[in-house]
């Protein structure tokens, strides 16, 4: 926290979800411990407020418009190393969950705990220290333990090279979602088949659901 006001957490709120935003801005404005700076639905308009305000606490959802919140946070930690950030978001596959704990983000929460426990990991956050619930410790450890998991055999771009192929994106389409050549794609789905032996890209598809590496929400 700022050395000038350590009474309170200053606290930026980005979610796209309307209601919840409304329900977390009202909790935050009569909260004592935080003070909430500002609040927006999407990950650059998160960026500016953040550069804008350096706040000690970042609240983000991870499937936003614009920036999402895995980019949102890498992005700010490079700008802001000593932001602290707390992931609210319903997307529980080990893909993002993975991407978060690699990038240091601070905690994590869903969408479909209670008030407290958000209430309580802001807290522990905010304090300086780690808040993951049961789900990102055990995404955690499964992977740590299969000598065969995704982030032990792909690259990170790799990872999302076949995320995006298993949500239906053609090479040209992903080529622009990561800002890459379309060959390099092509390069990239090459490598990508024969590391894992797989023979055509709905054997690829099945992988990335059995692996988790498809974003559900």
């Amino acid at each position: 926290m700022n050395e000038s006001n350590q009474s309170v957490t200053r606290t930026v709120l980005v979610e796209d979800q309307e209601l919840l935003r409304n329900v977390l801005v009202k909790t935050l404005e009569i909260s004592s411990e935080f003070v909430l700076l500002g609040d927006c639905a999407n990950g650059a308009e998160g960026k500016r407020l953040c550069l804008e305000q350096c706040p000690d606490l970042l609240v983000t959802d991870i499937d936003m418009p614009e920036l999402d919140g895995i980019t949102l946070a890498q992005e700010l930690l490079k700008e802001q190393p000593k932001l602290r950030i707390l992931a609210l978001t319903n997307l529980k596959d080990p893909y993002t969950i993975n991407r978060l704990r690699e990038i240091g983000i601070h905690g994590y929460v869903e969408k479909d705990q209670s008030l407290e426990i958000l209430e309580q990991a802001m807290r522990t956050v905010a304090a300086g220290e780690y808040y993951f619930t049961a789900i990102v410790r055990q995404v955690s450890s499964d992977l740590a333990q299969d000598p065969e998991a995704f982030s032990k055999i792909l690259s990170r771009r790799e990872q999302e090279v076949v995320r995006l192929v298993a949500d239906g994106l053609t090479s040209k389409e992903i080529a622009k979602a990561l800002k890459l050549h379309p060959r390099s794609v092509e390069t990239h789905r090459y490598r990508i088949m024969k590391k894992l032996e797989l023979k055509n890209v709905v054997d690829l598809v099945a992988y990335a659901e059995r692996h988790g590496l498809r974003q559900k929400a």
